[in-house]
């Protein structure tokens, strides 16, 4: 298994790289001769990889916890993470359909939501099972 360390390091970065592409504009990463195509392209590279900001949360709270709950939780979020970034990454940047929106940002805010629902349920399970073995 990915050891804990390369898991936090691996997750830093992709979060500050998560933060300089939503926030190019304001940090002038972007020249002012292709400003708006370079804007486009970073703000769709953030909107990509905008699961990683949940799994460095969920990382730092099983961190400091038992190597079982680390495992259980990164056994999920192993194949969670990158399954999201390609639907989001496949997902259309504009919906042509009224009736099923379906855009990039909204596939984004769903799969961030489900990951942080069934992490916090996995963690707190496995936490319990693991309590309840100790007594």
């Amino acid at each position: 298994m990915i050891k804990k360390k390369i898991t936090l390091v691996v997750c830093v970065f992709g979060t500050a790289l998560f933060f300089v592409l939503a926030f190019s504009r304001e940090l002038g990463v972007c020249p002012s001769y292709s400003y708006s195509s370079c804007a486009n392209i970073s703000n769709n590279l953030a909107e990509t990889i905008l699961p990683i900001f949940p799994a460095l949360l969920l990382l730092l709270a099983t961190y400091w916890m038992r190597e079982e709950i680390y495992q259980a939780w990164f056994r999920f979020a192993r194949w969670w993470v990158p399954l999201s970034m390609l639907a989001i990454f496949i997902a259309p940047e504009y919906s042509h359909d009224w009736l099923y929106p379906i855009e990039k940002g909204g596939v984004a805010l769903v799969s961030s939501i489900i990951f942080c629902l069934v992490s916090v349920a996995i963690i707190g399970f496995k936490y319990n099972s693991l309590r309840r073995r100790e007594l």
